[in-house]
């Protein structure tokens, strides 16, 4: 179920400061950005535009974070979006512009955060003279544990990290495509055969995170099964990320058996519930 929400503001709705947030969009005088693990605080207001299975959903919630969420804000007078803290940004970065109908008795609001792509510290300023909306998902509307957030949110910047490195890296769109190809026609043998030799661990290795855009609870299963016979060691941070994907491959399973599976590859990796449903 979608679900959109309109804001009074963004200040003391929506904890955008402990989130990561992508570079903003404008269009029309309108910004929308997407924001990611954002915590969100629950006002009348926002309560009564709930449609009734949300609420029967987050009724007992002690606190209450949205996993995705897309934020637009129209009709906008003046932005600014400033990018720094990246190694390869001699300085700072900044888009701004002010419009016409700018008004300098109009209150700014502002917000810092963590750029998801590139990874960076981002600070956004902005007047707006319309409305404030948020639109996600009810399946991406959980509990979090407080003891293991500050530990998801170091592992999921040192995931960031690692991603731009390697969407970053020197080379053609043709050769990571006869890349990508050639690695989907080896996970297909992989599920045909049922099999995972030590070579073929080299090479989900050495490709990652290729790997994460194939996961399935089976093939999972696979994995874990052949490393404990192969006597393989996971890498730590392929389980983390691993470990995040169960939380979007848990709202999709229908059986206990399923359910048993993901917690029994919790259990043997150690893996700690980000998020709790």
């Amino acid at each position: 179920m979608k679900i959109k929400i309109k804001l009074e503001s963004l200040e003391n709705i929506l904890n955008l400061s402990n989130s990561f947030c992508t570079i903003p969009i404008i269009i029309d005088k309108s910004m929308m950005f997407g924001a990611y693990g954002v915590d969100l605080n629950i006002s009348e207001c926002i309560w009564y535009q709930l449609p009734e299975e949300c609420k029967k959903k987050i009724y007992n919630y002690k606190e209450h974070t949205i996993k995705a969420m897309i934020i637009t804000i129209t009709n906008i007078s003046a932005y600014s979006v400033s990018l720094s803290n990246h190694e390869k940004f001699k300085e700072a970065i900044t888009m701004e512009e002010f419009y016409e109908d700018f008004s300098e008795n109009k209150k700014i609001e502002r917000f810092l955060c963590e750029c998801d792509f590139p990874y960076s510290i981002m600070s956004v300023y902005f007047q707006n003279l319309g409305e404030i909306y948020a639109e996600f998902k009810l399946e991406d509307w959980v509990c979090y544990e407080k003891e293991v957030k500050e530990e998801w949110k170091i592992k999921e910047r040192e995931r960031r990290k690692i991603r731009e490195i390697y969407e970053l890296e020197s080379i053609s769109l043709e050769k990571l495509e006869e890349k990508e190809e050639r690695f989907q026609s080896f996970i297909c043998n992989v599920h045909m055969s049922g099999k995972i030799s030590k070579e073929d661990f080299e090479k989900i290795f050495s490709t990652y995170p290729l790997i994460l855009t194939y996961l399935s609870l089976d093939f999972l299963i696979l994995i874990l099964k052949k490393a404990e016979e192969l006597g393989i060691e996971i890498p730590d941070n392929m389980k983390y990320d691993i470990g995040y994907c169960l939380a979007d491959l848990q709202t999709e399973i229908t059986t206990e058996e399923e359910k048993k599976s993901i917690e029994e590859i919790r259990k043997k990796w150690n893996l700690k519930k980000a998020y709790e449903d």
